[in-house]
């Protein structure tokens, strides 16, 4: 298949387009001139409520990467509505505000928390391959290839019908609603609807992955209505709205979820992928059904963490990281920066070449989660660790008996994705990831809504390298009705059998190191969720041999030079801005009241709300 390679000075740009918040400081944006199209035209109402990037409460909150998502949810919740019904309010909000990174046309997973019994529940409502794909569709595609690529994230499983899986979106929140709701549907539905309506505001964060994809998005009469004229970027402010959205969200406030897939809606998403090129068929839609799947979970600093099974690989790769850095971080060595970065590091390599080597759809894979996990195993892993030196992703890799090839799966970047927690006042907690894949998914809409581009978080044939140097295998090939690996990690905390932190992220690859170093922080450190948040990240996966850093919140220079004197290859802060978004709430409890610090990541323009 023909991929986007690009330069390697120029592979960061992109991943910072796809992977990492607005560096651009409010008020200091560029900002073209020019009429809007009077499809777009929104009323004139005021821009969005602001609300705190972090903040506490006493009764209930949710965390989320947009203010308006976070305001639909608290406001179901002040209507007595419970966590589901707050979730799938942000859900459904993020898709009308946030078409870059969530939405009806994608799928995601949620792990909710039912205080009255103590029960955890993890629904996989990701996206699910054409019955009609094979795992070589798109090096056949290659092979038929004429000239280069000329724009951004353009192969058959990026841009188009082709890269369109069967969404999960509609069945996942009717799921979440019908066990765990309380609200009638249309009342939840409302706020999305209602922005989709009469208008929205353009956020930093559309305004700056728009750019680089304009002249794919003004192919899609709903996002060409958004840019001015002459223009090749969405405005910050602008406000805007999307009518057939509007109309979309209706039917499912009236009918639920079936006309998403055996239904009017079901046939246009159909006749619109084709359109374009995809597969997708009536038959993929209508067999299309949520998975419950029994989450993973372990004793790790004296908490239990709880989080996402196969087929995410973030889930394994937190509690992985989190075992060896339970042995190589001592609490006398916690203090020092250099030994928790050199530690982080080294944690996440041999969790990484797991990942990459034995993950798949548990449907249709074996993941010998078990076997990963295996004490003995992770002692030899343990063992390796030198305190003073990096060593080779390949030295921690411990390939398992009899297992085959060894071949590496590559690990897409995205910007399509979404997390947000929300605790109600009962106790309930919902921890969620959405997800259209890669910004904007396969940049087009159908009824309004962005459709995902999940075909491109399979694998493709050995030996094939992606623009970050990363190579693809055979575990995760495309196949019928397969689910694509994930890095989501939507997790939940707990100590006492009491859950403590809801936390989750966005970015790719980035998912887990983010929201790993963030729970670190907060539950091991000790430091406040707002100083976690805020905290300087590194990402390393193992391939390339890099560590990264971030350009909001650089390393400082004695920390570089003390890591790269320890054999570490440490990007740059110019081009190391790489770090995923984390949005969490951490529950405390002191002398009988509970306090719900929540953070909706700065690095996104998240927010909190709650009361």
């Amino acid at each position: 298949m023909r991929r986007l390679l690009l330069p390697l000075s120029l592979a960061p740009l992109f991943a910072l387009l796809l992977a990492a918040g607005p560096e651009k400081e409010e008020g200091k944006a560029s900002r073209p001139t020019g009429a809007s199209k009077p499809s777009a035209a929104a009323p004139a109402e005021g821009p969005a409520r602001a609300l705190p990037v972090e903040a506490t409460f006493g009764e209930y909150a949710v965390a989320s990467a947009h203010p308006d998502a976070s305001e639909a949810g608290a406001k179901v919740l002040s209507q007595g509505g419970t966590a589901a019904d707050a979730a799938a309010a942000v859900m459904l909000t993020l898709g009308v505000v946030s078409p870059s990174s969530s939405g009806l046309g994608g799928g995601g997973f949620a792990l909710y928390y039912k205080a009255s019994d103590r029960s955890l529940t993890f629904l996989d409502f990701r996206e699910q391959a054409p019955g009609a794909s094979t795992p070589e569709m798109f090096a056949e595609l290659e092979k038929r290839s004429g000239k280069p690529l000329d724009e951004p994230l353009a192969d058959p499983s990026q841009l188009g019908g082709l890269a369109v899986a069967a969404p999960g979106e509609a069945a996942g929140i009717e799921t979440l609603l019908q066990r765990f709701g309380r609200l009638p549907r249309a009342k939840v539905v409302e706020p999305a609807r209602h922005l989709a309506q009469r208008g929205f505001a353009i956020s930093a964060w559309l305004e700056m992955l728009s750019t680089p994809f304009a002249k794919q998005l003004k192919r899609d009469p709903v996002y060409a209505a958004w840019f001015k004229k002459g223009s090749d970027t969405l405005v910050q402010g602008q406000r805007v709205r999307n009518l057939p959205l509007a109309k979309t969200l209706g039917v499912f406030a009236k009918q639920g979820a079936k006309p998403f897939y055996e239904g009017a809606i079901a046939k246009d998403i159909v006749r619109g992928v084709r359109a374009k090129g995809g597969i997708l068929s009536l038959e993929d839609l209508k067999r299309y059904r949520v998975a419950e799947r029994k989450p993973l979970e372990a004793e790790r600093f004296g908490y239990r963490w709880v989080t996402a099974p196969p087929p995410s690989a973030g889930g394994y790769t937190m509690l992985a990281s989190l075992q060896l850095l339970e042995r190589w971080l001592p609490a006398n060595k916690r203090k020092s920066e250099l030994e928790v970065y050199h530690a982080l590091t080294e944690a996440f390599k041999g969790p990484f070449a797991d990942r990459v080597r034995y993950f798949g759809d548990p449907d249709q894979v074996q993941v010998p989660v078990a076997e990963l996990m295996d004490s003995k195993r992770v002692e030899r892993r343990m063992a390796l660790f030198q305190p003073t030196k990096a060593r080779n992703m390949s030295d921690y890799a411990l390939p398992l008996p009899a297992r085959g090839p060894e071949r590496a799966l590559r690990q897409p970047q995205g910007g399509g994705t979404s997390h947000f927690c929300v605790v109600d006042k009962e106790g309930n907690v919902a921890s969620v990831t959405t997800t259209v894949n890669l910004a904007y998914g396969a940049r087009f809409t159908v009824d309004g809504m962005a459709m995902n581009n999940e075909m491109d978080d399979f694998a493709r044939p050995a030996g094939q390298k992606n623009a970050f140097g990363l190579e693809e295998g055979a575990n995760n090939l495309p196949a019928p009705y397969k689910r694509p690996v994930s890095t989501m990690t939507p997790s939940i905390v707990f100590r006492d059998d009491k859950p403590v932190l809801c936390i989750g992220g966005a970015g790719g690859s980035r998912i887990v190191t983010a929201v790993t170093q963030v729970a670190f922080r907060t539950l091991v450190l000790g430091q406040s969720l707002q100083q976690a948040s805020r905290w300087t990240r590194i990402h390393h996966q193992g391939v390339p041999a890099t560590l990264f850093g971030e350009g909001k919140f650089p390393l400082r220079p004695e920390l570089i030079a003390g890591l790269k004197k320890r054999g570490h290859q440490v990007e740059s802060e110019d081009t190391g801005k790489l770090q995923g978004g984390v949005s969490a709430i951490h529950i405390e409890r002191n002398e009988g009241k509970r306090l719900l610090h929540g953070s909706g990541d700065v690095r996104r323009g998240g927010s909190v709300a709650g009361r």
